[in-house]
C-alpha cells in the first residue's frame, strides 16, 4: 500500500460576519432553492440573531437560544489557489419549519360605526328633511363604505401586501448594491492621512503584489532597459522610473508595474481572448491577469476558469471600474495632485470624462494655482483653465448618480 499524499491546509484568519448563521433544523434538511432567507439581528444584544425563510408552501423561522448563545461555531472558505481556509465566526440558530396552510389568515378586525343610529337618522332626514339635508345623506349612502365586506377585502390587501413586498432588497442590500455598482476600489471614509482613502490593499493585494518582482530593476540605470520589463510602453510610466530609483521607492515600483499593466488592458480593450492579451503585455505573471480579468471584465456564455484561451469582454460600466483604479493609482504616484490634459492625452481620453471619473473617486477638480501652474511648467495666463484634480482630507464619498453623458461611450 503507498504512502498516501498530504495537503497542508493553513488558516488565513478568523473573522466575524453578520451575514453568517447556521440554521439548527430537522436531520437531512433540504430547503427548495427558491426559499429566501433573512438575517436580523437585534439591536438591544449583538449576540442575538433572528432567521426568516420562505417559500410557497412553507416558513422558516429561527433564533438564537440561550443554551447555545456561548457555542463558537465557523464556517470554513477554501481558498485552492493559496490552499488555505478563512474562517468566519457565526451564531447557531434554533430553527424551524412551519406549512403556510396550517396558519391563520385572519384579517384585522374593524369596529363598526353605531350603524343602528345613523340608520334611524337618515329615515328621519329623507321623511321631514328639507332638500339639501336630503341631498347630503344621499351623497353619505353613495360615499359609505361597507365594513363587513372591508373585512374581508382588508384580508386580500393584506396578503397583496405581503406577496409584493417579499422580494423588495432590505436596506442593506440596497447599501451593498450601491456600493458594489461604484467602480472606484473600496474607500476608507474615516481616513485621517490622504494615502489611506484608497490603500493600497484595497487597488492591488498583498497575494497579487508578491508576484510583481521589481527589485532588480533598481540597479539598473537605462530607463529603456527598464521599461523592457514592463507590459505596456507608456510615456508616464517612462517618466516615472528615471524617479523610482531608490530601495524606499520599491513598493511605489509595484504599483507603477500594475499601473503599466491596467494601461496596457486599457490600451487592449478591444482584445477578447486572455492568450492574445498576454502576448500584447510582454507576458506578465498570469495570476495578475487573472486578477485583471476577473475585476475588470465579463467572462462570455461558456468561458469559465483560468484557461489561456479564456474569452472576455469589457462593457462600458468595467471600462470606467478600468479608468478609475488607473487614476487612483497615478494619485499614489503623483502625490494625491493630477494634471489633467497629460492624463487625457495619454488614455485617448476625453478631459471632460477624467474630470467625471476624479469627482466620483471623491477628488476635487478646479483650476490650477499660480504656484502649481509654475511646477507644472503652465503660463501663468493659463493657470485657471488648466484643471488639477486633488484628493484630501478630510474626505467625504461621493454620492453615486446616474451616468451622465461624460460617462458614456
Amino acid at each position: 500500500m503507498g504512502k498516501r499524499s498530504i495537503n497542508e491546509v493553513h488558516i488565513d484568519s478568523i473573522e466575524d460576519n453578520e451575514a453568517l448563521a447556521i440554521g439548527s433544523f430537522f436531520k437531512q434538511f433540504r430547503a427548495p432553492t427558491e426559499t429566501e432567507f433573512d438575517l436580523y439581528r437585534r439591536k438591544a444584544s449583538r449576540n442575538e440573531y433572528i432567521l426568516h425563510g420562505e417559500n410557497e408552501r412553507l416558513e422558516y423561522d429561527g433564533h438564537t437560544d440561550s443554551l447555545s448563545s456561548g457555542t463558537q461555531s465557523l464556517v470554513a472558505l477554501y481558498n485552492p489557489t493559496k490552499k488555505s481556509m478563512q474562517l468566519y465566526r457565526a451564531p447557531i440558530l434554533v430553527s424551524k419549519a412551519t406549512a403556510k396552510s396550517t396558519k391563520n389568515l385572519k384579517g384585522p378586525s374593524i369596529k363598526n360605526a353605531d350603524v343602528r343610529g345613523s340608520v334611524l337618522r337618515n329615515a328621519l332626514g329623507e321623511a321631514f328633511g328639507t332638500k339639501k339635508a336630503k341631498k347630503a345623506i344621499a351623497d353619505l349612502e353613495r360615499n359609505r363604505i361597507d365594513a363587513d365586506k372591508l373585512t374581508d377585502v382588508a384580508v386580500d390587501i393584506v396578503d397583496a401586501v405581503r406577496t409584493a413586498s417579499k422580494d423588495l432588497p432590505t436596506r442593506e442590500q440596497l447599501n451593498e448594491a450601491v456600493a458594489n455598482d461604484r467602480p472606484t476600489p473600496v474607500a476608507n471614509v474615516d481616513a485621517t492621512d490622504v494615502e489611506q482613502i484608497y490603500p493600497i490593499e484595497s487597488i492591488i493585494s498583498d497575494y497579487e503584489l508578491q508576484f510583481i518582482r521589481v527589485a532588480p530593476l533598481l540597479k539598473e540605470t537605462d530607463v529603456e532597459k527598464k521599461m523592457e520589463s514592463f507590459p505596456f510602453a507608456s510615456k508616464y510610466v517612462a517618466k516615472k522610473l528615471e524617479v523610482l530609483t531608490q530601495s524606499s521607492q520599491l513598493q511605489k515600483l509595484q504599483l507603477l508595474y500594475y499601473l503599466s499593466l491596467l494601461l496596457g488592458v486599457y490600451s487592449a480593450r478591444r482584445v477578447n481572448n486572455k492568450k492574445k492579451l498576454l502576448e500584447i503585455l510582454n507576458s506578465p505573471p498570469e495570476t495578475l491577469i487573472d486578477g485583471v480579468l476577473d475585476k475588470f471584465t465579463v467572462a462570455k456564455p461558456g468561458q469559465f476558469g483560468r484557461s489561456k484561451d479564456r474569452s472576455f469582454f469589457i462593457d462600458p460600466q468595467h471600462e470606467d471600474k478600468l479608468l478609475c483604479y488607473i487614476l487612483t493609482i497615478m494619485l499614489h504616484l503623483d502625490n494625491f495632485i493630477v494634471e489633467i490634459s497629460p492624463l487625457a492625452q495619454e488614455l485617448n481620453t476625453k478631459p471632460s470624462k477624467i474630470v467625471a471619473l476624479f469627482r466620483v473617486l471623491g477628488a476635487l477638480v478646479k483650476g490650477a494655482t499660480v504656484a502649481q501652474a509654475e511646477a507644472f511648467g503652465v503660463a501663468k495666463s493659463a493657470a485657471n483653465s488648466y484643471k488639477i484634480a486633488t484628493l484630501r482630507v478630510p474626505f467625504k464619498l461621493p454620492e453615486m448618480v446616474r451616468r451622465g453623458r461624460a460617462q458614456r461611450r
